[in-house]
């Protein structure tokens, strides 16, 4: 349950149930049909430039479970006495649409109360969800970071509060295969910040989605932006209709649904009648970790946007503390007033050990110093937030100063990073360092990296020839495919991905390359084989600890076929135990 302290949901500001207007044009990312469906991702590389060669592999298994959290918002609000108010119930408004819940097949199933089932996405794949309603419901306007923390917690674990008030025990983030959180779009852009810094080491996708008209009016775009939420958090393994990365976005419109902007991103995915995946762009966590939920955020950050005639009496008297970190909008590429007054107010407050972070106002475009004004504001220690939106310069603050144990030195150091995907670095290197080694995998990599004619045959070639060099245990010929393409998650014709390759041979040094590089250890093939039942098919030992370290799970189905592996192969028993499949059994 997020509990709120002493504050009560207030009423919608904005009761217009009539249809919007077409939307304009404001940035070359600008959602155009699904504008309110964002992603939080992991932590993982760098963001590469779009790729012209673009598509997922689609997640495998029959049956996708998703928790959806709803907190509040437009999208569930109903009119009272004139005005929009959060309205409760919205599970029992989705079992009456077709769209949302699928009643014969959830009664064929015997699926449980609080489960709902959409109509086959593909084949027959089905995806079930289970909504969650906030104890009380939300006008996103009055959330705050304490509520988003909340919102990470739910996803890490059901808690005590939340097990007793929705009957869930137990691990939500284990249980469940995906998230997806309905919240009012006014402050969503925040929202979507503050998570994609709470949650590291995320490896399952996490997506937000809201609406301008409530889901129950005639014309509403929250039928579609909650089903293309649900659709991507349960098909695609996106730790990500348009699809936005969460921490790029901002709100640009208040009343068309063409509400949201990510202006220095192109969008991760878009919907149309196929959904295309722009996999270059998506993150992937580095390393074998599990989870984190990062509860000790700094609350006392503030943002201050300069204007012409900005008084320095006014600017020291907002720098005051308890405040610990701002962000600065300045002008265009980080330029502000240079009046002696205000920047030893800047200065001043820097010296004392505040931090002070530059975004500029611009829709689009970066921080840098290449006027006067802008090294004059650099010159008295206020730090470059690059393209950082505000949103998510506020929220990197508040997480980077709630990090124990760190120096000043230390934050600003981890402020200039990029942590989440939230920021476009300038290079500081030349050129991709050419591939090493002398290797078939190297020569390879160069053949299919001469020319842009060869993107297309990048997507038919790479995921069978690693897949290839992870069941022949070739380091060095991954190594060179990676550089080359930087995703080796990529699925071959029979659904497998280079993990499941290793895994089935038994490579551990592979499996502890491909796990350092993000790969996603829950997959599942064609048959819905992981590479964690595979490992224990074989008794690998040393992959199925590997794998378990990582994060790997046998699903339900797996483990009720245990019990028949058992029996039939019952010299593996100590892999299945490995497993944590064996004290099924008993």
């Amino acid at each position: 349950q997020i509990q709120p302290r002493d504050r009560q949901a207030l009423p919608g500001r904005d009761p217009h149930l009539r249809a919007p207007a077409p939307p304009r044009p404001c940035c070359p990312w600008r959602a155009r049909r699904f504008p309110a469906v964002l992603a939080v991702l992991p932590r993982g590389p760098q963001p590469q430039p779009l790729s012209p060669h673009q598509g997922m592999a689609r997640a495998a298994g029959p049956e996708r479970r998703l928790l959806a959290i709803y907190t509040g918002g437009t999208i569930g609000m109903r009119s009272e006495r004139g005005v929009l108010v959060p309205g409760r119930g919205l599970a029992a408004v989705l079992r009456t649409l077709p769209m949302f819940h699928d009643k014969e097949h959830a009664q064929a199933r015997g699926l449980p109360e609080d489960s709902l089932v959409l109509p086959p996405a593909s084949g027959d794949q089905r995806i079930i969800y289970t909504l969650l309603e906030c104890q009380p419901l939300f006008d996103s306007s009055d959330m705050t970071i304490t509520e988003w923390v909340q919102i990470a917690q739910t996803i890490e674990v059901a808690g005590e509060g939340l097990a007793s008030e929705w009957g869930r025990q137990g691990s939500h983030y284990d249980q469940y295969h995906g998230f997806v959180v309905i919240h009012g779009t006014d402050t969503m852009a925040f929202a979507a910040s503050v998570l994609s810094f709470v949650l590291e080491n995320l490896q399952k996708p996490v997506v937000l989605t809201g609406a301008q008209v409530p889901i129950h009016a005639l014309w509403s775009d929250g039928r579609e932006n909650l089903l293309g939420a649900l659709l991507m958090a349960g098909l695609y393994d996106v730790p990500e209709n348009q699809l936005f990365r969460g921490n790029r976005v901002t709100k640009v419109d208040s009343r068309r649904f063409a509400a949201f902007c990510s202006p220095n991103l192109p969008p991760l995915a878009v919907v149309g009648a196929d959904i295309t995946v722009n996999r270059a762009l998506v993150r992937r966590p580095r390393g074998p970790a599990r989870l984190v939920v990062h509860s000790g955020v700094e609350q006392d950050v503030g943002l201050l946007r300069l204007y012409p005639g900005i008084r320095a009496s006014l600017v020291r008297a907002f720098l005051q503390p308890p405040l610990k970190g701002v962000v600065l909008e300045t002008f265009g590429t980080g330029n502000g007033p240079s009046k002696p007054e205000l920047l030893q107010e800047l200065r001043a407050a820097a010296a004392r050990g505040l931090l002070l972070l530059s975004c500029t106002h611009c829709l689009q475009g970066a921080v840098t110093s290449d006027y006067a004004a802008g090294a004059a504001m650099a010159g008295v220690g206020i730090l470059s937030g690059f393209d950082m939106t505000s949103e998510a310069a506020l929220a990197k603050l508040s997480y980077v100063l709630g990090q124990p144990g760190l120096s000043a030195k230390g934050r600003k150091e981890l402020l200039a990073r990029n942590l989440r995907g939230e920021v476009t670095l300038p290079s500081a290197e030349g050129p991709q360092a050419s591939l090493r080694g002398a290797g078939l995998g190297r020569q390879l990599a160069q053949l299919l990296s001469l020319t842009q004619e060869a993107n297309a045959v990048q997507d038919v070639l790479l995921p069978g020839l690693a897949c290839a060099a992870a069941h022949a245990g070739d380091l060095e010929a991954l190594q060179a495919l990676a550089e080359l393409d930087g995703d080796l998650s990529l699925e071959d014709f029979r659904g497998q991905t280079p993990l499941h390759a290793a895994a089935r041979a038994g490579h551990a040094a592979v499996v502890s390359m491909l796990l350092q590089r993000g790969t996603d250890t829950n997959a599942r093939d064609e048959d819905g084989l992981s590479p964690l039942l595979l490992a224990v098919r074989g008794r690998h030992r040393a992959v199925i600890g590997l794998l378990r370290a990582a994060g790997a799970r046998l699903s339900p189905q797996e483990l009720e076929d245990a019990g028949t592996e058992l029996c039939r192969r019952g010299l593996t028993r100590g892999s299945w135990t490995m497993a944590d499949a064996a004290p099924c059994m008993s």
